[in-house]
């Protein structure tokens, strides 16, 4: 065990989650926090270890070095506006209506920041923080603050930092005290965080994939829920199960499918490249897309899943658009179109299988 030191420690802590019952948006808030916290823990500009991940947390700290008020401040607001950067930009590439994907744009970012003569053990070449000053940090989390959004201080830290408080005029601190059973009365002051919207970017608008006068068309009412058909459709561990045609699916793991996801079909004689999109086919639909990226005989290729919940029920309209290249595509044409309509109705058969799957 190495000596006590006063060191920083430094909570940010995502907040706004509901409990979710499904398992298919239990995997996706999972993957939504966790790129969240990858954002947080790239942000750090002051030389902070990372001592763990803790759920939708991460435990920070900074041994024998607890930076001033206004750089501690500076540091959440770069965290901050790189969470709420990427939340933003993640709802406008959203293609997903599970609760989780649909509620993540609410999330909320706290910060609490405390020092103490912590003590620190190495477990298998990791050094981790320990002591009561670790146990207080934990529950402080839990307080009286009404704003969602907000960077803590502890007395603790603020103590002989009088001169500090004084000089920061960035924002006015506000006092609070919350009294936790065995530990006592802690006094804390905190600073409202809502200010920092303005500084965060704002998203330019993405044009949608042109589509083509008379797409080729099937429709078809599946036995599945609505997400239940979306999963099947976007998520690439569950395409497995009803797309037999694709040896594997070579994508980035760990992140829910939205627009701009790419990701690799191999084949039995080749591979064949795809990004997700999304398009307009009025209210009341579920779109997901998929555009072909080297298409051989024409360009724009893209097909189009539109889900409509009826019941318990999905109808699923599949529309293929696609421009062919002069020529030798125009020549092709009706080899490309026969093509497609067997490929439509092989994704019925196939899809169709997954109602015995999911009786």
């Amino acid at each position: 065990m190495l000596m006590q030191s006063k060191s920083l420690l430094f909570v940010p802590d995502i907040t706004g989650f509901t409990e979710f019952v499904k398992e298919t948006e239990i995997e996706h808030s999972q993957h939504i926090i966790s790129e969240l916290l990858e954002k947080i823990i790239d942000s750090d500009q002051i030389g902070m270890e990372v001592s763990e991940v803790e759920g939708d947390a991460v435990l920070f700290y900074k041994k024998e070095d607890v930076p001033g008020i206004e750089e501690i401040y500076e540091q959440a607001k770069k965290m901050f506006i790189h969470f709420h950067a990427h939340l933003k930009l993640y709802e406008s590439q959203r293609i997903c209506q599970c609760g989780a994907c649909s509620t993540a744009s609410k999330l909320s970012l706290k910060f609490v920041v405390h020092s103490g003569e912590i003590g620190f053990t190495n477990i298998k070449n990791q050094i981790k923080p320990f002591g009561v000053d670790i146990v207080l940090l934990h529950r402080i989390l839990k307080n009286n603050i009404k704003q969602r959004e907000y960077i803590l201080f502890t007395n603790q830290y603020l103590e002989n930092r009088q001169g500090e408080i004084s000089d920061f005029s960035i924002e006015k601190f506000e006092e609070g005290a919350n009294d936790y059973n065995k530990i006592g009365l802690v006094e804390y002051k905190y600073i409202p965080l809502s200010k920092l919207y303005q500084f965060v970017p704002a998203l330019p608008t993405v044009p949608l994939p042109a589509k083509m006068k008379n797409p080729i068309v099937k429709e078809y009412k599946f036995n599945l829920s609505l997400i239940d058909a979306y999963e099947y459709l976007s998520n690439f561990e569950w395409k497995k199960k009803w797309n037999k045609d694709v040896k594997s699916f070579n994508y980035e793991k760990g992140k829910v499918n939205r627009i701009g996801t790419k990701h690799i079909c191999v084949f039995e004689k080749s591979d064949s490249e795809f990004e997700s999109v999304t398009n307009d086919f009025g209210k009341g639909n579920v779109v997901y897309g998929e555009k072909f990226l080297k298409f051989p005989l024409a360009k724009d290729f893209t097909f189009y899943f539109i889900l409509r919940p009826e019941g318990d029920k999905t109808n699923i309209r599949l529309e293929t658009h696609f421009k062919p290249y002069p020529i030798i595509g125009w020549l092709l044409k009706p080899i490309i179109n026969m093509n497609i309509k067997k490929f439509q109705q092989k994704f019925i058969i196939s899809f169709s299988k997954l109602e015995r799957i999911n009786k």
